[in-house]
Parts: structure tokens; sequence; C-alpha cells
């Protein structure tokens, strides 16, 4: 501990120094082919046939039928944040629309103009107001919060205290924690449609608004994080027996259960969606466990989320990582030591953090270590430990005694 102590304040000391440039004005234009076809559903696997069976005709899922292993951990958090949470319809697409805007997704934009329209009671205009953002006139206070919420958590990757307190004026802790979801989740899928080349299906009418000024990319965040926690963890005596049992794996030897897990199971029926995602990426991927860990914490850092930084220094040691590798995952990929693959890796993860699209210098490089079931699952990293983030921050989950610090 005492070598990676004085690695990480010696780097730290030059994360401050060496502040990364502003991020450059404008998003890549999106592409217009895809990086990966769709699956023929003529040639599929069993595999991919039985996922897309259960799902509509659409390329997303022919696209993401590349890697059904990962699309079944995954699909149950979506299902149960696109059909099972207590939010009305109208609210839950707000969040996904402005999300998808703010990172220019024209394919989810696309497909979630249509079902906002269909099934959740917005008009054309609202979704137009959507794009314009939470200064829009036609907003209600509540309506104006939601899409605040989304700005929050893409730019700041936290829920203000102001965006916080406009929303907890009608909906719950737990309702508050699937609008979160809901967003972050659409941010996800934006970074997949965006990095695969997903294109519009052919039936897809809606496109994005061109007279709203394009939004802004995003940056490192460097803004204050929560002293004390908004929703409390709960004990572990406290737990019911079905609670006990989602966690039973997450309690530490001397019984109790880290203030992560504590704090999401206070949302028990999405608790184990979320966590049969979790483990996947975590504990089943098929990406070298280094790889995993630095696109981990690089997102942790660039999202000054001090908590996931933290409880994954010992998962970048055991991934064969030295002490002066993690402290250098502050610096980023200009830094001097990273071999190429490694650079790419870390470009990666500040390319979704920027504008939810990995570059094609990053893309062309990893290609060359990578397969593509490997390739969506970096994306998926990235994507999932950005929700991770946003939960952390939002729900002000504090870093228990005795772990490592983060940089800066």
């Amino acid at each position: 501990m005492l070598k990676f102590t004085a690695a990480l304040a010696a780097l730290a000391l030059a994360a401050c120094a060496s502040t990364p440039a502003p991020a450059p004005a404008g998003f890549t234009p999106r592409l217009t082919t895809p990086r990966l076809a769709t699956i023929d559903k003529s040639k599929a696997t069993p595999e991919q046939a039985a996922m897309l069976a259960s799902r509509g005709d659409m390329n997303i899922y022919k696209t993401l039928a590349h890697h059904p292993a990962l699309y079944a951990k995954w699909s149950p958090l979506g299902q149960f944040l696109l059909n099972g949470s207590s939010l009305p319809p109208r609210h839950r697409e707000m969040a996904m629309l402005r999300m998808g805007w703010l990172c220019q997704s024209p394919y989810e934009w696309s497909a979630h103009a249509r079902i906002a329209q269909a099934s959740a009671g917005l008009t054309a205009a609202d979704i137009h107001a959507i794009a314009e953002g939470p200064k829009a006139k036609s907003w209600s206070d509540l309506d104006r919060a939601v899409l605040q919420m989304a700005d929050d958590l893409r730019y700041d990757a936290m829920i203000s205290d102001k965006t916080w307190a406009a929303l907890h004026k009608t909906y719950s802790d737990n309702q508050v924690i699937e609008l979160m979801f809901t967003a972050s989740q659409y941010q996800l899928v934006s970074m997949a449609l965006n990095t695969l080349g997903v294109q519009r299906d052919p039936d897809m009418k809606d496109t994005m608004p061109t007279d709203v000024v394009t939004p802004a990319t995003a940056a490192k965040v460097r803004s204050a994080r929560l002293s004390s926690p908004r929703v409390a963890p709960v004990p572990v005596a406290k737990l019911n027996p079905s609670e006990l049992a989602m966690v039973k794996e997450r309690i530490r030897p001397d019984g109790s259960l880290p203030n992560l897990y504590g704090t999401l199971i206070t949302h028990p029926k999405m608790y184990e969606q979320r966590a049969t995602f979790g483990r996947y990426i975590q504990r089943e991927s098929l990406l070298p466990p280094d790889t995993r860990e630095m696109l981990i914490m690089r997102t942790a850092y660039l999202l000054n989320t001090r908590y996931e930084w933290a409880h994954h220094v010992e998962y970048a040691k055991q991934a064969g990582l030295s002490d002066a590798q993690i402290a250098r995952i502050a610096l980023g990929p200009s830094a001097d030591g990273w071999t190429p693959t490694q650079r790419a890796v870390l470009q990666a993860a500040d390319d979704l953090r920027r504008e939810t699209f990995v570059s094609d210098a990053a893309w062309k490089e990893l290609l060359q270590h990578y397969d593509m079931k490997q390739m969506i699952e970096i994306i998926y990293t990235v994507g999932a430990y950005t929700m991770t983030a946003a939960a952390i921050n939002s729900l002000g989950i504090q870093v228990e005694p005795g772990n490592p610090q983060m940089p800066g």
C-alpha cells in the first residue's frame, strides 16, 4: 500500500499540472455506414436466432446479436427501465430523448421519438422542445427538472442539489433512482449505437432537429462530490430475507455490506437486473482483465467518482497492472509509458466520455488486438461504469475508510 500511495501522490501532482486541453468544439459526424454489419437472420447461429426471435426486426438488435451472451445479461435492466419502472411514460421518454439528443444519437432519437408520440402522449412540438432543453417555455416545473436531470448526468455525472429537490417534490427516492438509471442507460445505448454505426431502420421517420443549437461535448468532471449520502445504505441487519439473498455474495467477512450495494438494495425491484449486468461486465467479460480495469478506472477518473476508483485499485492489481500504471491512468492516453494498445484503450474511454463515440484512430488500433465481441464489450464496460458512477455520485455513496484515494 505504501508503494502504491507514493506512486499515486507523485502522479497526482503530475495530473494536476497536466490539465487536459479543453474538448474540441463539436461532434464527429456520425457514421453513415455500419462499422459492424447486422446479422443476416438466415445465417444466424442458434443462439443469435433465439435472441432475435424475441426482439423486433430492428437494426439495433440485429447488430447486438453479434454478442447474444452480453445482450442476455444486459437486457433485463433495459426491459425493467422501459416497461417495469413506476415512472409515467411521459417522463421516461423525455429522459431517454434528452439523453439521446445530448449524445447526438440519430438512431436513439428516431426510435424514441416514435415511441413517445405513439404511447407517451408527447406531441411533435414536445419532441422538438426536448432538443431545446429545460429552458424551453412550454415545460412544467417537473418536466423541466426531468430534462435538467439528463443534462446534469451527461455533463456532471451527478444530479445537482437543485434538480434533486425539484424531482423530489413529486417523485420518491426510488422513482428518482429509476429516472437516473433510465437516462444513464440511454447514454450507454447511445455509445453503442454511435460507435457501432447502427443505421436508422427504414420506417423511422423522425430525425433530430436541425434548427436547434448542437449540444456541447462532455469533458472531465471537476465539481465537488457529496460528503454525505442522499440515500443512506441499509445495514445488513435491517434487510429482509429476500433482500439479504440478493446481496449475500457481496457481504464481507466482517458481516458488513459495501456502501454501494447497501444503497442500491434500497430499490430491490431493480437491484437484481442491474446486478446481473454488473456481474457480467466485472466477472464474465471476454476482455483481458487489465483492459477491463483500465477502462473502468479511466471512466471513474473522468467522472470524478472516488468510490469507483477506490474499489478498483485492488482489482487492477489483480489484473496485473503495476502501482505506477494504476496511478498513470489519471494522466490518460497521452502519458508516456503506454503501449499503443493501452493508449487506444484509454483513448476509447476518453472518446466515449467526450462524445459517446470511439474515434476512427482508436477503433482501428483496437481492432488489431480485440475481436468484435470484445470491441462491443469495450463500449459496454465504459457505459456500465458511467451508469454506476452516476448512481454513486448522485446518491452520495461514500468511500469506506481505508480505501485508496483517487488522484486530483
